[in-house]
Protein backbone atom coordinates (compact mmCIF):
# COMPACT_ATOMS: atom_id res chain seq x y z
CA UNK A 1 0.00 0.00 0.00
CA UNK A 2 2.86 2.32 0.89
CA UNK A 3 4.60 1.43 -2.40
CA UNK A 4 1.49 2.34 -4.35
CA UNK A 5 1.30 5.71 -2.66
CA UNK A 6 4.95 6.37 -3.44
CA UNK A 7 4.42 5.35 -7.05
CA UNK A 8 1.40 7.62 -7.35
CA UNK A 9 3.44 10.50 -5.91
CA UNK A 10 6.19 9.96 -8.46
CA UNK A 11 3.66 9.95 -11.29
CA UNK A 12 2.19 13.27 -10.05
CA UNK A 13 5.66 14.83 -9.92
CA UNK A 14 6.33 13.75 -13.51
CA UNK A 15 3.07 15.27 -14.70
CA UNK A 16 3.85 18.56 -12.94
CA UNK A 17 7.33 18.59 -14.48
CA UNK A 18 5.93 17.97 -17.99
CA UNK A 19 3.29 20.68 -17.68
CA UNK A 20 5.79 23.17 -16.32
CA UNK A 21 8.34 22.50 -19.07
CA UNK A 22 5.80 23.46 -21.76
CA UNK A 23 5.95 27.19 -20.66
CA UNK A 24 9.75 27.53 -20.96
CA UNK A 25 10.57 29.81 -23.91
CA UNK A 26 12.57 28.25 -26.73
CA UNK A 27 15.41 29.90 -28.67
CA UNK A 28 13.14 30.90 -31.57
CA UNK A 29 10.31 32.26 -29.48
CA UNK A 30 11.69 35.80 -29.35
CA UNK A 31 10.31 39.19 -30.36
CA UNK A 32 11.91 42.61 -30.44
CA UNK A 33 11.11 45.01 -27.69
CA UNK A 34 10.81 48.77 -27.94
CA UNK A 35 14.43 49.14 -26.87
CA UNK A 36 15.65 47.03 -29.80
CA UNK A 37 16.55 43.94 -27.67
CA UNK A 38 15.05 40.51 -28.15
CA UNK A 39 12.19 39.69 -25.77
CA UNK A 40 10.35 36.45 -25.24
CA UNK A 41 7.58 36.10 -27.75
CA UNK A 42 4.50 34.59 -26.14
CA UNK A 43 3.05 31.73 -28.09
CA UNK A 44 -0.64 31.21 -27.72
CA UNK A 45 -2.11 27.81 -27.83
CA UNK A 46 -5.53 28.61 -29.09
CA UNK A 47 -6.78 28.11 -32.59
CA UNK A 48 -5.62 31.61 -33.79
CA UNK A 49 -2.47 31.97 -35.79
CA UNK A 50 0.23 33.97 -34.09
CA UNK A 51 1.10 37.31 -35.80
CA UNK A 52 4.30 37.45 -37.83
CA UNK A 53 6.93 39.71 -36.20
CA UNK A 54 7.37 43.01 -38.06
CA UNK A 55 11.09 42.62 -38.64
CA UNK A 56 10.46 39.39 -40.51
CA UNK A 57 8.16 41.04 -43.06
CA UNK A 58 9.89 41.65 -46.45
CA UNK A 59 9.79 45.13 -47.92
CA UNK A 60 7.16 45.45 -50.66
CA UNK A 61 8.44 45.78 -54.26
CA UNK A 62 8.47 49.21 -55.87
CA UNK A 63 4.98 49.75 -57.10
CA UNK A 64 4.21 50.81 -60.66
CA UNK A 65 1.18 53.04 -60.65
CA UNK A 66 -1.37 52.20 -63.27
CA UNK A 67 -4.21 54.70 -63.33
CA UNK A 68 -7.64 53.30 -63.34
CA UNK A 69 -9.46 53.67 -66.62
CA UNK A 70 -11.72 56.67 -66.71
CA UNK A 71 -15.26 55.58 -66.96
CA UNK A 72 -17.42 57.23 -69.56
CA UNK A 73 -20.62 58.43 -67.97
CA UNK A 74 -23.85 57.73 -69.71
CA UNK A 75 -25.50 61.01 -70.50
CA UNK A 76 -29.06 61.50 -69.52
CA UNK A 77 -31.38 64.17 -70.90
CA UNK A 78 -30.59 66.31 -67.85
CA UNK A 79 -26.85 65.67 -68.03
CA UNK A 80 -25.96 66.95 -71.50
CA UNK A 81 -22.45 68.43 -71.54
CA UNK A 82 -21.97 71.94 -72.93
CA UNK A 83 -20.17 71.63 -76.29
CA UNK A 84 -16.74 73.28 -76.45
CA UNK A 85 -16.07 75.23 -79.64
CA UNK A 86 -12.78 74.27 -81.27
CA UNK A 87 -10.89 77.44 -82.24
CA UNK A 88 -9.67 77.80 -85.80
CA UNK A 89 -5.93 77.31 -86.23
CA UNK A 90 -3.93 80.55 -86.17
CA UNK A 91 -1.35 80.93 -88.93
CA UNK A 92 1.86 82.53 -87.75
CA UNK A 93 3.86 83.99 -90.60
CA UNK A 94 7.60 83.51 -90.42
CA UNK A 95 10.41 85.66 -91.78
CA UNK A 96 12.34 84.43 -94.80
CA UNK A 97 16.13 84.20 -94.82
CA UNK A 98 18.00 85.21 -97.97
CA UNK A 99 21.59 84.62 -98.96
CA UNK A 100 23.52 87.70 -100.07
CA UNK A 101 23.14 88.52 -103.73
CA UNK A 102 19.52 87.67 -104.45
CA UNK A 103 16.13 88.73 -103.04
CA UNK A 104 12.54 88.64 -104.27
CA UNK A 105 10.71 91.87 -103.38
CA UNK A 106 8.21 93.74 -105.57
CA UNK A 107 8.98 97.47 -105.76
CA UNK A 108 5.91 99.56 -106.68
CA UNK A 109 6.13 103.04 -108.22
CA UNK A 110 3.62 105.91 -107.91
CA UNK A 111 3.82 109.56 -109.04
CA UNK A 112 0.50 111.15 -107.97
CA UNK A 113 -2.20 109.97 -105.60
CA UNK A 114 -5.00 112.39 -106.44
CA UNK A 115 -8.34 112.61 -108.19
CA UNK A 116 -7.02 114.03 -111.44
CA UNK A 117 -7.88 113.19 -115.04
CA UNK A 118 -8.80 109.48 -115.12
CA UNK A 119 -6.78 109.07 -118.31
CA UNK A 120 -3.62 110.37 -116.61
CA UNK A 121 -1.21 107.45 -116.46
CA UNK A 122 0.69 109.02 -113.58
CA UNK A 123 -2.25 109.76 -111.27
CA UNK A 124 -3.85 107.02 -109.15
CA UNK A 125 -7.16 108.10 -107.61
CA UNK A 126 -7.48 108.29 -103.84
CA UNK A 127 -10.11 105.53 -103.75
CA UNK A 128 -7.98 103.26 -105.95
CA UNK A 129 -4.97 103.84 -103.75
CA UNK A 130 -7.02 103.02 -100.64
CA UNK A 131 -8.20 99.78 -102.24
CA UNK A 132 -4.65 98.86 -103.25
CA UNK A 133 -3.26 99.39 -99.76
CA UNK A 134 -6.16 97.40 -98.32
CA UNK A 135 -5.36 94.58 -100.73
CA UNK A 136 -1.74 94.53 -99.56
CA UNK A 137 -2.99 94.36 -95.99
CA UNK A 138 -5.51 91.60 -96.74
CA UNK A 139 -2.88 89.50 -98.49
CA UNK A 140 -0.38 89.87 -95.64
CA UNK A 141 2.20 91.98 -97.47
CA UNK A 142 4.75 93.78 -95.29
CA UNK A 143 5.92 97.11 -96.70
CA UNK A 144 9.58 97.87 -95.93
CA UNK A 145 12.05 100.59 -96.85
CA UNK A 146 14.37 100.09 -99.78
CA UNK A 147 17.32 100.39 -97.41
CA UNK A 148 16.08 97.30 -95.52
CA UNK A 149 15.87 95.33 -98.76
CA UNK A 150 19.27 96.49 -100.01
CA UNK A 151 20.94 95.58 -96.72
CA UNK A 152 19.74 91.98 -97.11
CA UNK A 153 20.65 91.97 -100.80
CA UNK A 154 24.22 93.02 -100.00
CA UNK A 155 24.83 91.15 -96.76
CA UNK A 156 22.18 88.44 -96.58
CA UNK A 157 19.64 88.23 -93.78
CA UNK A 158 15.94 87.98 -93.06
CA UNK A 159 12.95 89.85 -94.44
CA UNK A 160 9.37 89.84 -93.14
CA UNK A 161 6.61 87.84 -94.83
CA UNK A 162 5.81 89.00 -98.35
CA UNK A 163 7.97 92.14 -98.35
CA UNK A 164 7.06 95.00 -100.68
CA UNK A 165 8.63 98.42 -101.25
CA UNK A 166 6.25 101.30 -102.07
CA UNK A 167 8.00 104.21 -103.81
CA UNK A 168 6.90 107.67 -104.98
CA UNK A 169 8.73 109.91 -107.47
CA UNK A 170 9.05 113.70 -107.88
CA UNK A 171 8.01 115.05 -104.44
CA UNK A 172 4.42 115.98 -105.28
CA UNK A 173 2.41 117.47 -102.41
CA UNK A 174 -0.53 115.09 -102.99
CA UNK A 175 1.65 112.22 -101.74
CA UNK A 176 1.89 113.95 -98.37
CA UNK A 177 -1.76 115.04 -98.39
CA UNK A 178 -3.37 111.82 -99.69
CA UNK A 179 -1.05 108.81 -99.72
CA UNK A 180 0.76 109.45 -96.45
CA UNK A 181 -2.38 109.41 -94.22
CA UNK A 182 -3.66 106.22 -95.84
CA UNK A 183 -0.34 104.42 -95.41
CA UNK A 184 0.04 105.78 -91.87
CA UNK A 185 -3.28 104.10 -91.00
CA UNK A 186 -1.74 100.72 -91.88
CA UNK A 187 1.71 101.59 -90.45
CA UNK A 188 3.18 101.27 -93.95
CA UNK A 189 6.48 103.03 -94.67
CA UNK A 190 7.24 104.43 -98.09
CA UNK A 191 10.24 105.67 -100.07
CA UNK A 192 9.92 109.23 -101.42
CA UNK A 193 12.28 110.36 -104.22
CA UNK A 194 12.58 114.16 -104.23
CA UNK A 195 13.63 116.49 -107.02
CA UNK A 196 15.68 118.67 -104.70
CA UNK A 197 15.28 121.98 -106.55
CA UNK A 198 11.50 121.68 -106.16
CA UNK A 199 11.61 121.42 -102.37
CA UNK A 200 9.38 124.08 -100.81
CA UNK A 201 7.88 124.96 -104.24
CA UNK A 202 4.15 125.22 -104.93
CA UNK A 203 2.46 121.79 -105.11
CA UNK A 204 5.60 120.10 -103.78
CA UNK A 205 6.46 118.97 -100.27
CA UNK A 206 8.40 121.03 -97.75
CA UNK A 207 11.34 119.97 -95.59
CA UNK A 208 9.12 119.96 -92.49
CA UNK A 209 6.59 117.66 -94.17
CA UNK A 210 9.38 115.31 -95.19
CA UNK A 211 10.73 115.30 -91.64
CA UNK A 212 7.28 114.26 -90.45
CA UNK A 213 7.27 111.40 -92.93
CA UNK A 214 10.79 110.34 -91.91
CA UNK A 215 9.63 110.27 -88.29
CA UNK A 216 6.85 107.89 -89.36
CA UNK A 217 9.41 105.50 -90.88
CA UNK A 218 9.68 106.74 -94.46
CA UNK A 219 12.94 106.79 -96.43
CA UNK A 220 13.97 109.77 -98.55
CA UNK A 221 15.91 109.39 -101.81
CA UNK A 222 17.13 111.77 -104.51
CA UNK A 223 15.45 112.08 -107.89
CA UNK A 224 18.17 114.45 -109.16
CA UNK A 225 18.40 118.23 -108.92
CA UNK A 226 16.10 119.25 -111.81
CA UNK A 227 14.71 115.99 -113.26
CA UNK A 228 16.81 116.35 -116.42
CA UNK A 229 17.62 113.46 -118.75
CA UNK A 230 21.17 112.73 -117.61
CA UNK A 231 21.99 110.58 -120.61
CA UNK A 232 21.93 113.61 -122.92
CA UNK A 233 24.51 115.70 -121.03
CA UNK A 234 27.14 114.14 -118.77
CA UNK A 235 28.44 117.57 -117.79
CA UNK A 236 25.49 118.08 -115.44
CA UNK A 237 25.81 114.71 -113.70
CA UNK A 238 27.79 115.95 -110.67
CA UNK A 239 25.26 118.65 -109.81
CA UNK A 240 22.22 116.50 -110.56
CA UNK A 241 23.41 113.44 -108.61
CA UNK A 242 25.87 114.59 -105.94
CA UNK A 243 24.67 118.09 -105.13
CA UNK A 244 21.04 116.99 -104.94
CA UNK A 245 21.99 114.47 -102.27
CA UNK A 246 23.99 117.00 -100.27
CA UNK A 247 21.15 119.55 -100.41
CA UNK A 248 18.55 117.02 -99.20
CA UNK A 249 20.76 115.79 -96.39
CA UNK A 250 21.39 119.37 -95.28
CA UNK A 251 17.67 120.22 -95.32
CA UNK A 252 16.45 117.06 -93.62
CA UNK A 253 19.32 115.96 -91.40
CA UNK A 254 19.09 112.34 -92.57
CA UNK A 255 21.29 110.29 -94.90
CA UNK A 256 20.15 110.01 -98.52
CA UNK A 257 21.48 106.76 -99.96
CA UNK A 258 19.15 105.88 -102.86
CA UNK A 259 18.87 107.51 -106.28
CA UNK A 260 16.02 107.35 -108.80
CA UNK A 261 17.00 107.95 -112.43
CA UNK A 262 14.87 110.66 -114.12
CA UNK A 263 12.61 108.97 -116.67
CA UNK A 264 14.25 105.67 -115.67
CA UNK A 265 17.12 106.46 -118.06
CA UNK A 266 20.79 105.79 -117.38
CA UNK A 267 24.01 104.54 -118.92
CA UNK A 268 27.25 103.02 -117.69
CA UNK A 269 28.86 106.39 -116.91
CA UNK A 270 25.88 107.66 -114.92
CA UNK A 271 25.50 104.42 -112.96
CA UNK A 272 29.19 104.52 -112.07
CA UNK A 273 28.89 108.11 -110.87
CA UNK A 274 25.87 107.26 -108.72
CA UNK A 275 28.08 104.77 -106.90
CA UNK A 276 31.04 107.17 -106.77
CA UNK A 277 28.88 109.91 -105.24
CA UNK A 278 27.96 107.84 -102.22
CA UNK A 279 24.69 106.12 -103.07
CA UNK A 280 24.18 102.50 -102.05
CA UNK A 281 21.63 101.76 -104.79
CA UNK A 282 19.63 103.23 -107.65
CA UNK A 283 16.15 102.50 -109.03
CA UNK A 284 14.66 102.59 -112.50
CA UNK A 285 11.76 100.86 -114.25
CA UNK A 286 11.06 97.24 -115.11
CA UNK A 287 8.87 94.22 -114.54
CA UNK A 288 10.99 91.96 -112.35
CA UNK A 289 10.49 91.26 -108.66
CA UNK A 290 13.91 89.63 -108.32
CA UNK A 291 16.97 91.73 -107.50
CA UNK A 292 20.63 90.73 -107.54
CA UNK A 293 24.05 92.29 -107.01
CA UNK A 294 24.23 92.96 -110.75
CA UNK A 295 21.02 95.06 -110.61
CA UNK A 296 21.92 97.01 -107.45
CA UNK A 297 22.29 100.25 -109.44
CA UNK A 298 19.23 99.64 -111.57
CA UNK A 299 16.61 98.02 -109.34
CA UNK A 300 13.41 97.20 -111.20
CA UNK A 301 10.25 99.05 -110.17
CA UNK A 302 6.73 98.19 -111.29
CA UNK A 303 4.77 101.32 -112.15
CA UNK A 304 1.14 101.50 -110.97
CA UNK A 305 -0.79 103.23 -113.75
CA UNK A 306 -3.71 105.51 -113.05
CA UNK A 307 -6.12 103.42 -115.12
CA UNK A 308 -5.39 100.16 -113.29
CA UNK A 309 -8.34 98.58 -111.54
CA UNK A 310 -7.77 96.25 -108.59
CA UNK A 311 -7.39 93.20 -110.83
CA UNK A 312 -4.68 94.88 -112.88
CA UNK A 313 -2.94 96.00 -109.69
CA UNK A 314 -2.77 92.45 -108.37
CA UNK A 315 -0.92 91.31 -111.50
CA UNK A 316 2.05 93.33 -110.21
CA UNK A 317 2.24 91.19 -107.08
CA UNK A 318 4.08 87.86 -106.91
CA UNK A 319 2.00 86.36 -104.07
CA UNK A 320 -1.77 86.00 -104.28
CA UNK A 321 -4.25 85.36 -101.47
CA UNK A 322 -3.75 85.29 -97.72
CA UNK A 323 -0.76 83.64 -96.13
CA UNK A 324 -1.53 80.08 -95.07
CA UNK A 325 -4.58 79.79 -97.33
CA UNK A 326 -2.77 78.16 -100.23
Amino acid sequence: MKICKNGLFVILLLLVFILTSCNIPGPTDLSQGADGTNKPYLITHDTQTAPTPTFFQPLPPTATFTPLPTSTPTNTPTDTPTPTETPLPTFTATWSTYSAGDVIVPILLYHHVADLDITNRYAVSIDSFKAQMQKLKDWDYTPITLMAMVDVLINGGSLPPRPVVITFDDGNLDIYDNAFPIMKKYHFPGVFYIVSSRLESTDYVSAEQLKEMVKAGWEIGSHSMTHADLTTDHSIVRNEILQSRLDLEDALGVPVKSFAYPFGLTDEYIATKVQDYGYLDAVGLGTSNEHTWSTLYYLSRREVHGEYDLSAFTTLLPWIGRLGSQ
